[in-house]
């Protein structure tokens, strides 16, 4: 693995600038077989040098997210406050149609830059990519949405120096079960991202935070039919 850099608009981040995201935000009390997978995870990833989005506690999500997708044209502070809340206002116009699913996250797998959780199935997950990023262009235009190939997916954490991943492979892969766990996704949420470079505990590197902004229900999940005889 090699140190993650951010980046926003083709560049570097930099350190303490605000971008606008919409991410999927696991919570204790509902996704907990996950948060427990997690802090599972992050006890494995404890000797590498990776920032962990979660502490290792089954009742505290911290920073852990499913990116669906960031609002790349502008830095926050150049988006208005009447300019968000028309975002946020057709987030929530075109979401409330959108069922609430529940995704399979995992197995913790350790990359280039740090360690994630891969959602799959993904047809969901993706399907509400893809209606955000629709009312993204529809509201700032094309600019305001950065094609991306990468799957949908948790980060665990992200490296700030490089190591040899293979070894915390072994490790995830021989002692993490339940290897995968369900996230419910009921709801986005619009924030306020921020990566600082600071210190770390082996060196420096990028941190993330952010503040929340608003939240968008999707629409509640049809009960099952009865079984008929």
């Amino acid at each position: 693995m090699k140190q993650f850099v951010p980046k926003f608009q083709g560049r570097p981040w930099a350190s303490g600038e605000q971008v606008l995201h919409v991410y999927v935000c696991p919570r204790a009390g509902v996704d907990d077989e996950l948060l427990r997978l997690v802090g599972r995870a992050t006890g494995a990833m404890a000797p590498y040098p990776i920032d962990p989005q979660a502490p290792h506690c089954p009742t505290d999500p911290g920073w852990l997210h499913l990116t669906v997708e960031m609002v790349a044209d502008a830095p926050s502070a150049a988006i208005s406050g009447p300019d968000r809340t028309e975002l946020v206002d057709a987030l929530a116009d075109s979401l409330a149609d959108v069922e609430a699913f529940a995704a399979e996250v995992g197995p913790p797998i350790g990359n280039v830059a740090g360690a994630v959780l891969d959602v799959w199935p993904d047809r969901q997950a993706v399907a509400l990519q893809d209606r955000v990023r629709s009312v993204l262009r529809a509201v700032r235009g094309d600019r305001a949405v950065t094609p991306s190939a990468d799957r949908p997916h948790l980060s665990l954490g992200y490296a700030y120096a490089e190591a040899d991943s293979d070894p915390l492979n072994s490790t995830l892969r021989t002692t993490i079960t339940p290897r995968r766990a369900p996230l419910l996704v009921d709801r986005v949420h619009v924030v306020d991202v921020t990566w600082v470079y600071e210190s770390m505990p082996k060196g420096d590197g990028w941190r993330m935070a952010w503040t929340p902004v608003a939240e968008i229900p999707l629409r509640k999940a049809r009960p099952p039919l009865p079984a008929t005889t």
